[in-house]
């Protein structure tokens, strides 16, 4: 009689409970994240940071 394996459980999140994601990174190493609790911050995205470091500057008030 042969057992039948069952499929390796997905690790999940501590916080949210979903299933983790491998991400590679650029050293080539893979790392486990959430999808949902982990995703990088909108405001330090390299587009937001270039805007914030632009000479464009919100108009200056009349007094």
């Amino acid at each position: 009689m042969t057992r039948q394996s069952e499929p390796p459980q997905r690790r999940r999140c501590p916080t949210c409970g979903k299933p983790l994601v491998v991400r590679g990174r650029k050293d080539g190493r893979a790392t486990l994240y959430c999808p949902t609790c982990d995703d990088p911050d909108p405001l330090y995205s390299p587009k937001a940071i270039g805007w914030a470091k632009s000479s464009l500057r919100p108009p200056k008030r009349a007094r």
